[in-house]
């Protein structure tokens, strides 16, 4: 089974993924490695700046898609589970996937993203904690309007979602749940 978690960034996807991994006793992996690995092979189309319009991210995930659906079906053959999760895809990509592979899925949001959140959940990627004051400050505003569009899509095509906005933790114990035995 392929457990995949999406959702806007900064929400708790990849603190969310090694829990998950951890009660299946699998492996995980973020799509932003798979992302860099894209971006140093130089390929086209590789996003390069921050941009959490709507139709950017929904033209980001249908991108991304083919290389994701790849990474899906290499490691579906090689593992009994395994737990992706990651920005760039979509529920309209997970609704391809579930064609082909037994996924399950949940995406996750926030819809009050406050700079004090930002700083105190510093999350796995050390990326965010050398942004300019600038970009920071963007994606605090940016994340409860990424997590509402996200929100929307995973209604649309009746996947769970998850408002991690607040106790952050017992979100995460509720996702999991829902996770691990709705889908």
């Amino acid at each position: 089974m392929i457990y995949l978690i999406g959702g806007a960034p900064r929400v708790g996807k990849s603190t969310l993924a090694q829990q998950v991994a951890a009660s299946l006793k699998s492996s995980w992996i973020s799509t932003d490695p798979l992302l860099e690995l894209l971006r140093v092979g130089d390929v086209a189309g590789v996003k390069t700046e921050w941009n959490a319009k709507p139709e950017a991210i929904a033209a980001t995930a249908e991108w991304f898609y083919p290389y994701l659906e790849r990474f899906v079906w290499s490691v579906e053959s090689l593992a009994a589970d395994y737990v992706i999760e990651g920005v760039d895809f979509l529920p309209e990509q997970v609704a391809r996937l579930s064609a082909q592979f037994q996924v399950r899925t949940l995406f996750l949001g926030c819809s009050k993203m406050t700079r004090k959140r930002f700083d105190q959940f510093p999350g796995r990627s050390r990326g965010y904690a050398n942004l300019p004051e600038e970009l920071k400050r963007q994606i605090v505003e940016d994340v409860p309007l990424w997590s509402a569009f996200v929100g929307q899509e995973a209604q649309k095509f009746g996947y769970p979602y998850v408002d991690t906005e607040d106790d952050f933790l017992a979100r995460l114990v509720e996702a999991e749940g829902k996770l691990l035995t709705e889908n």
